[in-house]
């Protein structure tokens, strides 16, 4: 019988199919803002500027949009913090102001997310140049 290339659309396994329960573990964490560029892995020293005082925070990862930042003290959500920031191999020091749209406990840290709101076209274009090198790095040490 000649094959005309095309599959069929019925199933071919044999016996009893196992069905699992439906996971609806992250549903309440879905619901939320999600982010809308991919993060990179990268550590480096954020100062947060709280009225006259300063704050330095080391973060976890960056993107074109936000940062994850751990923080010794919760942020609620929507709160709106100004950062200052020098990229790994950059000359340039980053202002921004950044809104909390996430938080979660981790160990003596607490994990927080942000996004950037109010960003100058200069900085955004800083990040964006300095994540294009650490991805290209990052994937050639992978490798």
């Amino acid at each position: 019988m000649p094959m005309s290339g095309r599959r069929s659309n019925k199933d071919r396994r044999d016996g009893e199919q196992a069905r699992f329960p439906k996971d609806d573990r992250h549903t309440e964490r879905r619901r939320g803002e999600r982010r809308t560029k991919e993060r990179i892995p990268v550590k480096m020293w954020v100062r947060n500027i709280d009225g006259e005082a300063s704050y330095f925070q080391q973060t976890a990862n960056l993107s074109m949009n936000g940062m994850y930042i751990l923080a010794p003290s919760p942020y609620e959500t929507g709160t709106k913090i100004h950062l200052e920031f020098q990229i790994p191999g950059s000359a340039r020091v980053v202002r921004c102001l950044a809104e909390v749209v996430g938080r979660r406990e981790e160990g003596q840290f607490w994990g927080t997310s942000v996004k950037f709101i109010e960003i100058r076209k200069q900085d955004r274009a800083e990040i964006e140049r300095a994540i294009n090198n650490l991805i290209s790095e990052y994937w050639y040490l992978v490798e």
